[in-house]
């Protein structure tokens, strides 16, 4: 067994730096009725790093991702961006707030009408009140860092998923953000464009000094951007650790695993991506569970009815 220790459900050395975190994240509970989607979750993201947030479909990614851009409320816990807590800010600061950080989302979210040159001109447009001139160059500019700029007069239609993947991107990035949220980037897109996409990601955080948040379920994707990863599981963060003890886990062979506690084994699971582990042993078995309560709760209506 190697002599790394793997960080779970805890702070890795990263949290101990001098500088305070860019993102502050404190026993971070999200609940929708009786379900709890996000359980007492704790996270810090440094200034200039990559945090990649990972886990399974429902295991609280989107969630967590709409807390962190504020357009969900915590049922407990805080979220914190650049010291401020965002669910304490009236609505002017949390406006002003969100023009520092940037959010390319899934599908890109442009709209149709409009030219990709218009959709990134959006977000400046909107809140700088700058000359439609300055608008203009800045467009530019942002669209030939991603290497758009000779697609600026074409509509979202005439244009391929990771063309619009990164004209969501230049837009994000249309005032400068000092963090960027993606959600997804990968999602939908063949490997090579995902490898450019990924390639994209890593050249802006060099250049720019961009503090990134990339959700993603891509391992690919996860191991070449990440600076640190956080694995979700049932809303709780089974592992948090640099991309490094991540890979590691991910690498042991099977004669090494025997020590690891069941959620290292989970996440090693996931890493792989392999059918049989104890991640689909227990969805099988919560799904048999839930089948059952569903149709003794089904037998009882049923019988209550019928007397």
């Amino acid at each position: 067994m190697t002599d790394a220790t793997f960080p779970e459900n805890e702070f890795d050395s990263h949290t101990t730096r001098s500088s305070a975190p860019l993102i502050r994240v404190r026993d971070l509970t999200k609940t929708f009725g009786e379900q709890t989607v996000l359980d007492r979750l704790s996270l810090d993201v440094m200034q200039g790093e990559t945090m990649v947030v990972m886990g399974g479909s429902g295991c609280g990614k989107s969630t967590f991702l709409r807390l962190l851009i504020g357009s969900l409320s915590p049922t407990s816990g805080s979220v914190e961006l650049f010291g401020h807590d965002l669910s304490q800010q009236s609505e002017a600061s949390l406006s002003q707030i969100k023009q520092q950080f940037g959010i390319l989302f899934q599908s890109g979210a442009l709209f149709n009408s409009m030219t990709v040159a218009e959709n990134v001109a959006l977000p400046m447009l909107e809140h700088s009140g700058v000359d439609p001139s300055v608008v203009a160059i800045q467009v530019k500019i942002k669209l030939e860092q991603v290497g758009l700029r000779e697609h600026a007069s074409k509509l979202p239609s005439q244009i391929s998923g990771g063309m619009k993947k990164r004209a969501g991107l230049a837009r994000a990035l249309m005032l400068d953000p000092k963090i960027l949220f993606y959600d997804e980037p990968s999602a939908g897109l063949d490997p090579v464009t995902s490898a450019e996409i990924d390639q994209l990601i890593l050249r802006l955080s060099r250049e720019l000094g961009v503090t990134s948040v990339v959700v993603t379920h891509e391992m690919n994707s996860a191991f070449t951007i990440a600076d640190r990863m956080c694995m979700l599981d049932k809303g709780c963060a089974l592992m948090i650790g640099a991309s490094e003890d991540f890979d590691r886990l991910r690498t042991l062979t099977s004669a090494e695993t025997s020590t690891l506690t069941e959620s290292q084994l989970i996440v090693r699971q996931f890493l792989r991506g392999e059918a049989d582990g104890p991640l689909t042993a227990r969805r099988s078995a919560d799904d048999y569970l839930d089948d059952l309560q569903v149709r003794e709760a089904s037998r009882i209506v049923v019988g209550s009815g019928g007397a």
